[in-house]
Parts: structure tokens; sequence; C-alpha cells
């Protein structure tokens, strides 16, 4: 979020008061950082402490979009955009919590890790002055990365949300099954900085298509020879990832998946186009991507 984002849509007329505006806000902000002492700081402290009051005008706008924000008093705005900042970081915690009870977090060392570090970001964060930073390190991969232009607790919220998405259509499994299926595509998962929920959803997608155990997850071996069939009899690369995504509507009825859960499960199945593709065009096998154990 930066001041751009602020004055996209304006008239000229407005883009320059709010340009004062923000300079305003810069002043005043920086007094309070100083403490009174001074309005001047390093260039690079000016520009974070910018940076932060833009994010911040940019959730209270998210909040109360009816609202003129550029007729506000400047006091009154960085008093109400930081308590709206304060509010996303209570809910964070909120998901914070929820992300610690994550289901397989013995499966992953970086998963641990991550919401062990998380827990740091509410006592490090500092939502009056440097709101975009995120002050804890994440290692754990999703298997949509979330959006580069959000910041702060904004990214943080995101993540969470995608991390809990992501559990909850693991939960749908039995957990033998998900850790046999862990275990067939990275022997060695739980040192390596690899997504869980990824190669299940592909394994529940490649079952859906070969006709094979939901329960279980094993697609078979007779299975994954009428994938094969199938997906070699179509002409074109695309129809073949509709196929995938039609095996993904399937799926997220069979295990009756919330909205975001179905929109996340449909993005895997689009996402596997290529590697089927891939398999297809070397003649290998489906193994590690759909794999069979009987």
């Amino acid at each position: 979020m930066d001041e751009n984002r602020l004055t996209a849509r304006l008239t000229e007329s407005d883009r320059l008061a709010w340009q004062k505006k923000l300079w305003q806000l810069l002043r005043l902000q920086t007094e309070r950082y100083t403490m009174g002492q001074s309005t001047s700081v390093h260039e690079n402290t000016a520009r974070a402490l910018l940076r932060s009051i833009c994010f911040s005008l940019d959730q209270l706008h998210q909040a109360q979009p009816e609202r003129d924000l550029l007729a506000q008093p400047p006091e009154a705005l960085l008093r109400e955009s930081t308590e709206t900042v304060r509010r996303q970081t209570a809910r964070a915690k909120l998901q914070y919590r929820r992300a610690c009870r994550c289901l397989y977090q013995e499966e992953s060392l970086s998963l641990a890790s991550t919401l062990r570090d998380i827990g740091g970001f509410f006592r490090a964060y500092d939502p009056q002055f440097f709101a975009t930073e995120v002050p804890c390190d994440i290692d754990y991969q999703l298997a949509r990365p979330v959006p580069e232009d959000l910041l702060g607790v904004a990214w943080l919220r995101a993540y969470l949300d995608r991390l809990l998405t992501e559990d909850a259509i693991l939960r749908r499994f039995h957990p033998d099954a998900v850790r046999r299926v862990l275990t067939a595509v990275s022997p060695d998962h739980r040192e390596l900085l690899l997504n869980l929920y990824e190669p299940v959803a592909a394994a529940a997608l490649g079952v859906t298509l070969g006709e094979g155990n939901l329960f279980t997850l094993d697609i078979t071996a007779e299975g994954q020879a009428r994938l094969t069939g199938r997906l070699a009899a179509l002409p074109l690369a695309e129809d073949r990832r509709r196929l995938l995504c039609r095996a993904g509507e399937t799926l997220a009825r069979r295990l009756e998946l919330k909205g975001g859960e179905t929109r996340c499960l449909l993005t895997s199945a689009a996402d596997l186009a290529p590697r089927v593709e891939a398999v297809l065009a070397a003649g290998g096998g489906w193994q590690p991507i759909f794999p069979a154990f009987t």
C-alpha cells in the first residue's frame, strides 16, 4: 500500500489536497515518533512512517468506505486509522489461535516453526508507526502465496486465512491416508519446505478422475491406467485442464467444502494441468502426482 493507492481515483485538485494532507500526517506522526523532540528523522525512517500512514488509511477506508477521509482532521485520521489496524491485529490473533490447532504440524518442521514464530508477531508488531512490517519469520509455503501487494497485519491475516483453508480441506481425509500420500510423494517431507495440502489435494483429484478410493486416497494401478486413457483421449491441453477442473468441482461436492475451500481446491485443480501435460509428454508414470498403493 502506498500513496498512489489513496489518490488513484481522485481529481487533480483532490490529489494535490491529499498530498498536502499526507505531509501534515507525516509531520504529526514524526513528532509522535520522536516524542515531541523533533519533526525531522532519517530518510528511511520517514519513508517507513509514510508507508505505515498510507497502509493504515487504506485499512480505515476499507472498513468505512463511505467516509470522506480527506475532510477529516489529521489527528482524528491518525487515531482512527491506527485503531483500525489494532482491530485487525486482534482478529489476526484469533486466526492464529485457530492455526495453532492445525492438524498436521508434526508432518512439517517448517509449519511448526512458522507457527511458533508468528506468536512473536503480536509482541513485536507496531500498529502505530510501522504497520507495514511483518516482524516474524515465515518459512512454511502455502499452495497459493499471499499477494505481494499486501503488507503488515493484512498480509498476515491473508496468510493465516489460506493456511486455515488448507487445513480445513486436509481434515476431510483420513489422517492415515494423508500421511501415506505425503510419504509417497516425499519421504523427507518433514524436513523439507513442502506444502502439506498440495500433494494431498492432487492425490484426491487423481482418485476422483481414476475412480479410486477417496477414503484411502489410493488411485490404484488400474485407476492410473484409466486416468491415462481419459486424459490421452482428449485432443487439447485445454480440454484436459477443463477435465481437471470438473474433477475439482465433483470432489468439492463430495467433501462438502465451503466457498473459500472450494475456490482453493479449484485453483489446485487448474494448477495441476502443467504437471499433467509434462507426464503425458514424457510418457512417465503418475506416481509422483497421483500415487497408487495397490
